[in-house]
């Protein structure tokens, strides 16, 4: 089963809310934008439900400091932000730490997520650019916001790499020709100097 908990720093106490909405009514001009709240989000599996709420106030919170909720508050506009697959999720990592510090038998998986409850009065076009500057694609990408059924990840063998014989000597047309069907992040002309250097 997976788990799910949303944690809000109490108001006054979220300088990561309250300069979120300063760059957003400055930066983009969005002036009738009322608020912003930055909820970071944990998705949990492998662990108890006793051991989960525990955990609530021990590992993915400060009780002091922080507000911890299962469902989100009521807003027109929310959204999620989560690490690209294959990114390191830091947050996520240090979470399954301290709770296998807390109950070493227990196996956690748990993948975390930024979300953020706008306010005010928007439309399509400004929301898009609210997100777009909220998530940088190089690293992240919109999250989902259903709880998924499970979070744990099978990944497909890998092929075999391939192996392109004759590279070294294959005529530039051919080269060419092999550099539009392997889709490259890199330019013809850096594809032909590989091939020059060996």
């Amino acid at each position: 089963m997976v788990y799910r908990v949303y944690v809000e720093k109490r108001p006054g106490m979220s300088p990561e809310a309250e300069n979120l909405l300063s760059d957003l009514r400055g930066f983009l001009g969005i002036a009738s934008l009322t608020g912003v709240r930055v909820l970071n989000r944990y998705d949990v599996e492998g662990i108890s439900q006793e051991l989960f709420e525990a955990c609530k106030s021990t590992v993915f919170s400060e009780p002091q400091l922080d507000d911890c909720r299962e469902e989100l508050p009521e807003a027109a506009y929310t959204f999620g932000v989560e690490p690209l697959p294959g990114q390191f999720d830091q947050r996520a990592d240090s979470a399954e730490q301290c709770v296998k510090l807390l109950k070493e038998s227990e196996e956690p998986v748990i993948r975390s997520a930024t979300t953020y409850v706008i306010s005010g009065s928007l439309d399509e076009g400004q929301m898009q650019a609210i997100k777009s500057y909220c998530i940088n694609p190089v690293d992240s990408r919109e999250a989902s916001m259903d709880v998924p059924e499970t979070l744990v990840t099978v990944f497909e063998e890998p092929e075999d790499v391939k192996i392109f014989g004759g590279f070294t000597v294959m005529p530039e047309a051919e080269l060419k020709s092999l550099y539009d069907s392997l889709n490259l992040a890199m330019t013809f002309k850096d594809f032909l100097h590989i091939q020059n250097y060996f």
